[in-house]
């Protein structure tokens, strides 16, 4: 029961935000392409002519084999005759087969060559919008064109979805009093006059 309580008070306090937006439609006036130029990978190629060995027949390794192996086995004695043969005619097969190529005229191919380039294209990459919605005009820029209308999104001002913040708590101040500063009397200091008495002469009288 209290699932189903706290359920409702959820879903009544999110359908006003639910239905504060609202999809609707507005016209478009006009639509520019926004032009710029995007560097694109390009490769420059071009045909060179090469001079290279023919191909070797196999005919020289061939006889390179045979004269390494007889040479081999005539330096070979006793157990190392096989092992000096086998030499042999590994050696003269190397060696015949370059004495072959050395002696092949050169033909002549054509080898390709192909070095990356730096290329730039006028491409469009967006497009300036103008749209009129509720008597106004507006302005955006979008990747695609959007054709005669435009769908937005409405908020009503006003509306809960158009708080991005809750309201500030409110501050409490809370002032304490202060007393007076003290004020000292200082007593005046005593001033004390003592009459000049001396005896004199003169007509028989205190002075």
């Amino acid at each position: 029961m209290r699932f189903s309580t706290h359920a409702a008070v959820l879903a009544a306090l999110v359908a006003p935000v639910v239905g504060a937006q609202a999809a609707e439609t507005a016209t478009v006036i006009s639509s520019t392409p926004v032009m710029a130029q995007v560097a694109v990978p390009q490769q420059a190629c071009n045909n060179e002519q090469q001079y290279v060995r023919g191909p070797t027949t196999g005919g020289g390794a061939l006889l390179g084999a045979i004269l390494g192996g007889v040479v081999g086995n005539t330096i070979g004695h006793g157990m190392g005759r096989a092992a000096a043969t086998g030499v042999g005619v590994v050696a003269g097969s190397v060696i015949g087969n370059q004495v072959e190529a050395n002696g092949q005229p050169p033909g002549e191919v054509t080898v390709q060559r192909c070095r990356p380039v730096a290329a730039y294209e006028n491409r469009t990459v967006g497009y300036d919008v103008v749209y009129e919605y509720a008597g106004r005009r507006y302005t955006t820029r979008m990747a695609n064109d959007p054709g005669p209308t435009l769908a937005i999104d409405v908020s009503p001002a006003g509306s809960p979805s158009a708080a991005v913040a809750p309201p500030a708590p409110p501050a409490y101040v809370q002032s304490y009093p202060v007393p007076p500063a003290p004020v000292v009397y200082a007593p005046a200091p005593a001033v004390v006059v003592t009459p000049y008495v001396g005896w004199g002469w003169r007509h028989r009288y205190w002075y």
